[in-house]
């Protein structure tokens, strides 16, 4: 009797530190996401890939995960040359799997956009298009630099 009460009491004490660690699993959960979004934000308006840090565009073609560049990519060329407006654009690469999951999505894929030469704003503000289809159209970037240094 003796030793099925010192097991219970073991039980009891077990139970409740397995309860204490959970709890500070879902708040350490929870501060990592809110860190990863930030981070996503950072990184977005930076122009870097959040996988290992390299520069936009410079992500290796074998890469088994698609950058939003290249998924932004892909849906243009499906467009046969017709430029995209940017929240448009931001909605079908994250249908497509891109992490665009808050409200600040669109902003993050310009960003990336305008740091990327595969991009270009050919006709209007907002619109991108992709620069092989209009091969004398000049990169967002450039305008501002030029404007930058008038």
């Amino acid at each position: 009797m003796e030793l099925h009460t010192i097991l219970e009491a073991e039980k009891s004490r077990l139970t409740a530190q397995k309860l204490k660690l959970q709890k500070r699993i879902k708040e350490a959960e929870f501060q990592l996401r809110e860190v990863q979004v930030r981070l996503h934000h950072v990184e977005g308006l930076l122009g870097t890939s959040e996988s290992n840090g390299m520069e936009a565009g410079a992500k290796a073609k074998n890469s088994p995960v698609p950058s939003l560049t290249d998924i932004a990519e892909e849906v243009l060329t499906e467009r046969n040359r017709e430029p995209m407006h940017y929240k448009d654009l931001a909605r079908e690469v994250q249908s497509r799997g891109g992490n665009l999951s808050d409200e600040n999505g669109a902003n993050i894929l310009v960003a990336r956009l305008v740091n990327d030469d595969r991009f270009v704003r050919p006709v209007r503000k907002g619109y991108y298009a992709l620069r092989r289809d209009y091969p004398n159209a000049r990169n967002v970037g450039a305008r501002k630099s030029r404007r930058a240094s008038s």
